[in-house]
């Protein structure tokens, strides 16, 4: 007869007695009278977990074992088991008496799949460059660069020049503040509110004066197209959002990419709001790839017209995010002249779902 969940608890505290508790043993402590295992220690989510219990003398006791998964309650599972979501997940069973060991699997998103390149040869890609609003809602002279970027956004063609993040930096009370953001600010070494800056390493920084944004981005903006090309797929899993991107080299040089998860939509009273549209932030850095560097995972040299892939992970902290309002920024850099990896074209990538390369 199958042991029911409050048995197997019970049967877990008094092996936790049994044992005197011990600091660092683990609770459930087993009676080493059989061993569970699982066929893998590391599947996709959605993949069966088949999960075998053998007794000390070889016998095959899985068909009379009751599996319990710690990690949600203690729930009891089914054999095999398909995990919806990803993360650790820790499993031990129960035979009549014997408790077994527990086990870890670890449960990863499935990698999103790319989109088909319609033209494979084709190397000449539409060119945008990274602009980075350093701000925050408590900010009180923010509102005159949001209201500077709104003119240039709305100004001839020049939002099909650039993409915007905003890294939410000016106090840590702000609800768009988080450490990738901060990361992003240390890195252009901010400390005067609000600031522009663009792409990695250039070294002019922006006031709030539209008619100097626009000069900038004409200064930076490549009419011929950009060195590099981005497709790309975004997956928004449990814990992580699974990000895989290809890049195709339009100039031979040293290339890197990373990511970073932005939001929209996030609600915060402006201080010195004008409108009321300042009160809603859209574009906020809330994560960013982990590397050492900030201009993230190195894909070596690249030919002309060769391409590479590699899947980036973003890590989802806490629960104070929408998932429904995040994207993908996706970066590509290369080698300038100075050895910097500086920003060669960005691509925005909507949650589950793909961008194939930008043609001219």
């Amino acid at each position: 007869m199958k042991l029911t969940k409050f048995f197997a608890l019970a049967l877990a505290s008094l092996a936790l007695v049994a044992c005197g508790g011990d600091k660092g043993e683990n609770p459930s402590k087993p009676t080493g009278d059989a061993v569970l295992t699982a066929n893998n220690s590391s599947v996709e989510v959605n993949t069966p977990i088949e999960f075998t219990v053998t007794a000390t003398d070889g016998t095959d006791l899985t068909a009379q074992a009751s599996f319990f998964n710690k990690t949600a309650d203690y729930a009891q599972v089914s054999n095999p088991f398909i995990p919806e979501m990803d993360g650790d997940y820790e499993f031990y069973a129960v035979v009549g008496n014997i408790l077994t060991n527990t086990i870890k699997v670890s449960v990863v998103p499935t990698i999103p799949e790319l989109p088909t390149d319609a033209q494979p040869e084709n190397t000449s890609f539409n060119h945008r460059i990274l602009l980075v609003d350093h701000t925050g809602n408590t900010c009180g002279f923010c509102p005159q660069m949001m209201l500077a970027l709104k003119e240039v956004a709305e100004t001839g063609d020049y939002h099909s020049k650039y993409y915007e993040a905003m890294a939410h930096t000016y106090s840590t009370g702000d609800p768009a503040f988080s450490a990738a953001a901060a990361a992003v600010s240390n890195h252009f070494g901010v400390n005067n509110y609000p600031t522009l800056t663009y792409n990695l390493y250039h070294s002019t920084v922006s006031d709030r004066n539209a008619a100097h944004i626009m000069g900038q981005i004409d200064a930076l903006w490549k009419a011929e197209g950009a060195d590099a090309g981005i497709a790309a797929a975004a997956s928004l899993a449990a814990t992580s959002v699974i990000v895989n991107v290809e890049v195709k080299a339009a100039v031979a040089n040293d290339y890197r990419v990373t990511a970073w998860l932005l939001e929209d939509g996030i609600e915060a009273k402006q201080t010195n709001a004008t409108e009321e549209w300042m009160n809603i932030h859209d574009n906020a850095i809330r994560q960013r790839v982990d590397s050492d560097d900030l201009s993230g995972v190195d894909l070596g040299t690249m030919a002309a017209g060769e391409t590479k892939d590699v899947a980036l992970t973003l890590h989802l902290v806490g629960n104070k995010w929408n998932r429904d309002n995040l994207k993908v920024m996706v970066l590509v850099n290369a080698k300038n002249s100075k050895g910097k990896f500086d920003v060669a074209n960005v691509a925005i990538c909507p949650m589950n779902d793909t961008i194939t390369y930008d043609y001219k």
